[in-house]
């Protein structure tokens, strides 16, 4: 039997387990950045902003205060990330930059948002083709696209983002659409 030349799976393992970790670290490193540059932090509330309108009002409240911006606490597991903690700190760095680059939650602004997020991932070291950018590609894009033909948000984040970076996007998608909840 001749040895195997297949690559090894990205998916299996240490290799998914240090790319979620490093993605992790820059989600949290940039939401702590974030928090040094606006001046208030985040906190999880089951009540946070759902409009773009409320949370345009949540944050100035939170600039001329000082008090942590709500965030969902909703659907926090299971996810990407390393932590529900960590989805978090995603949540409060996406929903402030709604409003700091006027983007509201129609679907070509939250798509235009997703594009920023992924820029800033690259700005740090982590190529197009890297496990990392694709598991925040799903995330991001993949969400924008199950919202604007399903009309609702994955129900098992980390399954939709794995089943896209095994699948392809567009084939993890329509496997998310087929499901029921």
């Amino acid at each position: 039997m001749l040895p195997s030349t297949r690559p090894p799976d990205p998916l299996a393992g240490a290799e998914l387990s240090a790319a979620r970790a490093r993605l992790s670290e820059f989600v949290r490193s940039f939401a702590e950045f974030t928090r040094g540059s606006v001046g208030f932090g985040w906190t999880p509330r089951p009540d946070a902003p759902s409009t773009y309108e409320a949370l345009q009002a949540a944050y100035a409240c939170s600039t001329a205060t000082g008090e942590s911006l709500p965030v969902s606490s909703a659907h926090t597991e299971p996810v990407i990330y390393t932590s529900a903690g960590v989805n978090l700190a995603h949540r409060f760095v996406h929903d402030v930059h709604h409003v700091r680059l006027g983007l509201s939650f129609e679907l070509d602004d939250e798509l235009e948002l997703a594009l920023w997020h992924l820029d800033r991932l690259r700005a740090a070291g982590f190529g197009r083709h890297s496990l990392e950018y694709a598991l925040f590609h799903a995330d991001l894009v993949g969400q924008v696209f199950v919202n604007g033909l399903g009309h609702r948000f994955p129900a098992d984040q980390e399954r939709f983002a794995l089943d896209c970076v095994q699948l392809g996007l567009d084939a993890g998608v329509l496997l998310e659409l087929r499901r029921r909840e």
